[in-house]
């Protein structure tokens, strides 16, 4: 049987498994954006949006990824000739700071980077010592949650620091927004940012933004000029206040997404958190017991990372799952920090995944880890994560 003929279970950090309602929404014909119809679906959209993000501030609908949504962000909030706090600690918190690499020649801006192990939390005394330091910062990004480390940072504690200061706080909520807890307005996030592909149960195709009180007056009040077009957040709230996108967007995407909110939204959003949390924990555990050593001190919800034991190639590993199983799970990646491409593997349990098939994914891992020679007594993963999960 090839693995074309198998069932596919999607278990990668995104993209991630797309349930059958939307798929079945996205093949509906296509409608023109111009028009009432749009307009409705897309106000429909937002407010669902709203209670996915947690808050009463617009969320924005931009056509790209994450990092197209984050990036927009970035440089529409951050003030010219002032110092930025970069946090670090994974491939993603090191795209963020080459961002403002990027537009620093634009805009005169000093990066603060605080670059810490892969696989711990940020350090929330370091950034409060470099706020504490430096009345000047405009914006400090973070990743709640880290794909690459499959960690995650206390947002909540950071959030608390900025919002004594005039810093802006810049979240990348990417593996986090739908998944596990993450309170935009409660926590005072000024700007919350995912993708479709993740939690939201949708393929690759919109980037997010979540815009706070203080991200809004910071943008009312832009008085430079912006090095940006198509990312000039200004033209993305103006149109989101008339149900409306500036430029032409991904229409069934924005109608595949209002079906997988309402979907996620269906038996509560705390509800869909508490499930992906037990996925996640019964995970680890169930890693534990097979002798493998978890990636993170501070572990994600969304994304569990793991050693290769020694011997095990993870290229064989991983198409062997796909192969003969039909399971799809992400390698590791390599940034400054680390490389940890091909000595990891990562498992997703956030969006349309549930207990059945991370459960097959234990049993193929199993198979193919005893395949290489990894000494593992079968069945012993599954009865862990069994057990965990039903605890």
């Amino acid at each position: 049987m090839t693995a074309t003929e198998l069932k596919q279970r999607l278990l990668t950090p995104g993209p991630t498994a797309v349930p059958a309602e939307v798929l079945a929404e996205l093949a509906k014909p296509i409608i023109h954006h111009r028009t009432k119809e749009f307009q409705a679906i897309f106000a429909e959209l937002s407010a669902l949006l709203q209670k996915v993000f947690k808050t009463e501030g617009p969320v924005l609908s931009i056509a790209g990824s994450g990092t197209t949504a984050f990036e927009a962000a970035q440089v529409c909030l951050v003030k010219p000739n002032s110092k930025v706090i970069t946090c670090a600690g994974g491939k993603f918190g090191e795209r963020w700071q080459d961002v403002y690499d990027v537009y620093s020649k634009f805009l005169n801006i000093e990066q603060i980077k605080i670059n810490f192990d892969w696989g711990k939390a940020a350090p929330v005394d370091q950034i409060k010592k470099a706020l504490d330091e430096n009345p000047d910062v405009s914006v400090i990004t973070i990743c709640h949650s880290d794909t690459s480390t499959a960690t995650a940072s206390d947002v909540k504690a950071i959030a608390a620091l900025a919002q004594k200061t005039d810093a802006l706080l810049l979240v990348d909520g990417i593996t986090s927004v739908g998944a596990f807890e993450c309170e935009m307005d409660n926590w005072g996030i000024d700007a919350l940012v995912t993708g479709s592909q993740k939690a939201m149960m949708l393929p690759p195709g919109l980037g997010y933004v979540g815009l706070g009180k203080r991200a809004l007056k910071r943008l009312d009040e832009i008085e430079h000029d912006i090095p940006a077009y198509n990312l000039d957040l200004r033209k993305w709230v103006a149109s989101h206040a008339k149900n409306d996108v500036p430029f032409t967007p991904p229409v069934a995407l924005i109608r595949g997404q209002k079906v997988a909110c309402e979907l996620i939204l269906k038996d509560g959003l705390d509800a869909k958190i508490a499930e992906t949390k037990k996925l996640a924990k019964a995970s680890r555990e169930a890693f534990v017991a097979m002798g493998l050593e978890l990636i993170s001190d501070s572990p994600s919800e969304s994304v569990t990372g793991v050693y290769y034991p020694e011997g095990v190639v993870d290229g064989k590993f991983r198409a062997g799952l796909r192969d003969n199983h039909g399971i799809h799970i992400a390698g590791g990646q390599s940034g400054r920090g680390a490389k940890w491409k091909g000595k990891i593997f990562r498992i997703s349990h956030m969006g349309y995944v549930d207990f059945a098939d991370t459960l097959a994914c234990f049993a193929a891992m199993e198979v193919e880890l005893a395949a290489q020679g990894f000494a593992i007594e079968q069945g012993v993963g599954v009865t862990a994560f069994e057990a965990a999960y039903n605890a």
